[in-house]
C-alpha cells in the first residue's frame, strides 16, 4: 500500500523539485519510504508502506530488461500464482514483491493481464521505449488515482489531487455540476471530480497516454449480472469456499494483520474465516459513541467465540469540529458521510497494533444488505396502489425527519406516477437533496444541476438488479471505498475487503435477485450459508451500519460556533449557494450537514478554487 504520482511529457528541463514535491505530499500514503525517479519522458515519485517483501519492494521498479518501469498502490493477492505461471513463460524474477509480477504480466500480456489480477491496485507503467504511458484502477476503486494535462501538454498524475496540485503544474477550477451531484448523493461520483481540469480514472478503467495522441480511456471490466442457475446448497457452499480464499489471499502479508469487528455480519464472517487460517489469535477492533452507537457488545461475543485479541475504544463525544476540519485536508474533495470521523479514529487506534487491517466492506452492495432493498423489491413485483404504499414506507423511513407524513405520502405518489422503472425510483429517492431544494439553494438556472439518469444500468438488467446496480456502480465506490481509503491511508494503515475478491464478485453477480432479497428479507443467501459462523446473538440482528449521531454533534457549542462562521453571510459557502436558509444554523438534519461540510471545504481551498459567478449554462435535463 503507497502513494504514487508521475509526470509524463511536457518540459524536459523540469527540475526533480517538483516530482519531489509532489511525493512528499503523499508520504501519510507510505511512511516507510518515499523516492523519487527522473527517467527520460517520465518522472515517477513513490511513497511506501512496505507490506510484502519488505526489503526488496522498493519503487519505482524496472523490469528485467530496464524497458518497463512501475510506481504501484495496492496488493496483488494472488501474486505468487502469476508469479509461478510467468516463470514457466520464461520470466526471471529478483524480488518476492508483487510490484515485479505486474511489471511480468504487462511485459507478456500487455492490458489483458489485467483479467488475470485479483487485489486492489493502482498503478503507472512507462514504456521506455515506445514513450507511452499505461495506468490502470482495480474493479470498484479501492485503490485512487487522478490524473490532469498541464498548459506544457504533460500528464500529471497522482494517488490524491493534492498531489496533482502540489506540482504546480495545474490551477484547479470548480466544477459546479459536481458540487451539484455532491449536494444531491453527499459524495462526489466515482467518474467525476469536483474540478473541472483535474479527473479520476474511473474504477475498472485502464488510461494509455503518449504526447501525440493524449489520453485514451478503455473499460476493461464492469458488474455484469450474469445469471446463472444455482440451488440455494449449491449457492451456500460455493460462497463459503470462495470467502475463505479469499480471506487466505488477503492475510498475506510481511507484517501484523487484524481486522475491524462492528459485531455485524459482514465483519463477524471475516474475523471467522480469519481466525481458521490463523495460528495465533488474530487481532480485532471495535468502536462505540457511548449512549448514541454502541455495537462493542456483538463484537464482544463473535472475539470470545474465536479467541481474538480484542482491542476496543469508547470515543464517547470526540472533538467533532477540530475533526471535521481535519478531514478536509484528508478528503481533498468534500465529503459528507459523517462515519468518516470515527472511520478515521479506529484506523488511527489499529494503526497502533497493525499495518494491515481486513473489513467487511461490499457485502451490503453484492448479497442485498440494505433495508429500503425489500420495499423496492415488492414495488418492482406490485402495481397500482401498492408500489404507492411501499414507496411510502421507504421514504418514511429514509426521508430527512422534517419532512411530514403527509409530505412523504405525496412524494410517493409523485414517485410512483412520474418513474416506473425501479433504478428510477430507487435512485430518486436515495438522492439526499432534492432537484427542487438544489435549485432554490442555487438561486439560479444558471447552474449546472446533477442529471437523474447519472449511472443508469444496461437496458438488458431487470427487475431487483436494476435497485441493486446503483449502489454496487456508485455508492460503493464513490462513498463507501472512498471513506475507508483516505481514513486509513492518513494513519499509513492498509485495509482489505475480501468480499471485493474479483471471484466472490463475479459470483455475487451470478445470483438470482432472490436470493439475495425476498419479500421482508435481506442477504437471503447470504444469511443461510454464513450464520454458522456467528454466535447466537448475532443470528437474528438487524442491521445497524457503521454510523455516527450527527444530528446529535450539531448541537454541541464547538458545532454550533463552527456553523455560524461557515453560514455567515460573505462566506465562502453564501458566495456558490447564496440563497441558503438564515434558519440552518439551528437546523440538525441532512442538509444542515450537508452543506456544512461544503462549506468547511470550500473555507479551506478558496485560495486554490476561485468561485466566479455563474456562466450562464442552461439547466440540464
Amino acid at each position: 500500500m503507497c502513494g504514487i504520482c508521475a509526470i509524463a511529457g511536457g518540459h524536459s528541463e523540469r527540475t526533480s523539485a517538483v516530482i519531489e514535491a509532489m511525493t512528499r505530499s503523499l508520504r501519510h500514503r507510505g511512511p516507510d519510504t518515499q523516492t523519487y525517479r527522473q527517467l527520460p519522458g517520465v518522472d515517477l515519485g513513490h511513497t511506501r508502506l512496505s507490506i510484502i517483501d519488505l526489503a526488496g519492494g522498493e519503487q519505482p521498479m524496472a523490469d528485467e530488461s530496464g524497458r518497463f518501469w512501475i510506481v504501484f498502490n495496492g496488493e496483488i493477492y494472488n501474486y505468487v500464482e502469476l508469479r509461478a505461471e510467468l516463470a514457466r513463460e520464461g520470466a526471471r524474477f529478483h524480488t518476492r514483491s508483487d510490484t515485479e509480477v505486474i511489471l511480468a504480466a504487462f511485459a507478456h500480456w500487455g492490458a489483458a493481464g489485467l483479467q488475470r489480477l485479483r487485489g486492489m491496485y493502482a498503478f503507472v507503467i512507462w514504456d521506455t521505449q515506445a514513450r507511452r504511458l499505461f495506468a490502470a484502477r482495480d474493479l470498484f476503486g479501492e485503490k485512487p488515482l487522478y490524473y490532469a494535462t498541464a498548459a506544457d501538454g504533460a500528464l500529471v498524475l497522482g494517488s490524491e489531487i493534492k498531489a496533482i496540485v502540489r506540482s504546480g503544474l495545474v490551477q484547479p477550477r470548480l466544477d459546479r455540476t459536481t458540487i451539484d451531484a455532491y449536494l444531491c448523493l453527499g459524495y462526489v461520483p466515482p467518474d467525476r471530480t469536483v474540478y473541472e481540469n483535474v479527473h479520476t480514472l474511473t474504477p475498472g478503467h485502464y488510461l494509455e497516454w503518449d504526447a501525440d495522441r493524449g489520453v485514451r480511456l478503455t473499460r476493461y471490466w464492469k458488474p455484469v449480472a450474469a445469471k446463472q442457475s444455482w440451488t440455494v446448497e449449491d449457492a451456500g457452499e460455493q460462497l463459503r469456499a470462495l470467502l475463505q480464499q479469499a480471506v487466505r489471499r488477503q492475510m498475506v502479508a510481511d507484517v501484523p494483520v487484524g481486522a475491524f469487528l462492528s459485531g455485524g455480519h459482514d465483519s463477524s464472517t471475516i474475523v471467522a474465516l480469519m481466525q481458521s487460517e490463523s495460528t495465533r489469535p488474530v487481532q480485532t477492533f471495535s468502536v462505540g459513541f457511548g449512549e448514541y452507537i454502541d455495537e462493542r457488545p456483538y463484537a464482544r461475543a463473535v472475539a470470545e467465540r474465536y479467541g481474538t485479541d480484542h482491542h476496543e475504544i469508547d470515543l464517547g463525544a470526540p472533538p467533532v469540529a477540530e475533526l471535521l476540519a481535519r478531514m478536509v485536508e484528508v478528503y481533498d474533495e468534500p465529503f459528507m458521510d459523517p462515519s468518516h470521523i470515527p472511520t478515521y479514529l479506529i484506523c488511527e487506534y489499529a494503526r497502533r497494533h497493525v499495518k494491515v487491517a481486513l473489513s467487511g466492506d461490499g457485502a451490503d452492495e453484492l448479497f442485498g444488505g440494505y433495508a429500503w432493498y425489500p420495499l423496492l423489491a415488492q414495488s418492482v413485483k406490485a402495481s397500482g396502489a401498492w408500489p404507492v404504499w411501499l414507496l411510502s414506507r421507504s421514504l418514511s423511513r429514509l426521508l430527512r425527519d422534517r419532512v411530514t407524513t403527509l409530505t412523504r405520502y405525496s412524494q410517493a405518489q409523485a414517485l410512483a406516477r412520474r418513474w416506473s422503472d425501479p433504478w428510477d425510483r430507487y435512485v430518486h429517492h436515495r438522492f439526499g437533496v432534492t432537484r427542487a431544494e438544489r435549485k432554490a439553494l442555487w438561486g439560479t438556472d444558471a447552474a449546472t444541476y446533477f442529471p437523474p439518469s447519472y449511472h443508469a444500468p444496461d437496458s438488458d438488467t431487470h427487475g431487483m438488479d436494476r435497485v441493486l446496480h446503483f449502489d454496487l456502480s456508485c455508492f460503493l465506490p464513490g462513498d463507501i471505498l472512498v471513506k475507508v481509503d483516505r481514513a486509513a491511508m492518513a494513519h499509513g494503515l492498509e485495509t482489505r475487503a475480501p468480499f471485493l475478491d474479483r471471484d466472490v464478485v463475479e459470483f455475487a453477480l451470478s445470483l438470482p435477485a432472490e436470493l439475495k432479497v425476498k419479500s421482508a428479507h435481506t442477504k437471503v443467501l447470504f444469511k443461510t450459508a454464513l450464520q454458522r459462523y456467528w454466535p447466537p446473538a448475532l443470528h437474528n440482528r438487524k442491521k445497524q451500519g457503521f454510523a455516527a449521531p450527527y444530528r446529535e454533534w450539531l448541537g454541541r457549542p464547538d458545532m454550533q460556533a463552527l456553523q455560524a462562521r461557515i453560514f455567515a453571510p460573505g462566506s465562502a459557502l453564501r458566495q456558490l449557494l447564496p440563497h441558503i436558509p438564515t434558519s440552518i444554523v439551528s437546523q440538525r438534519n441532512y442538509l444542515a450537514w450537508n452543506l456544512l461540510t461544503l462549506g468547511l471545504w470550500l473555507e479551506r481551498h478558496a485560495s486554490a478554487v476561485a468561485i466566479d459567478p455563474p456562466r450562464g449554462i442552461g439547466v440540464a435535463a
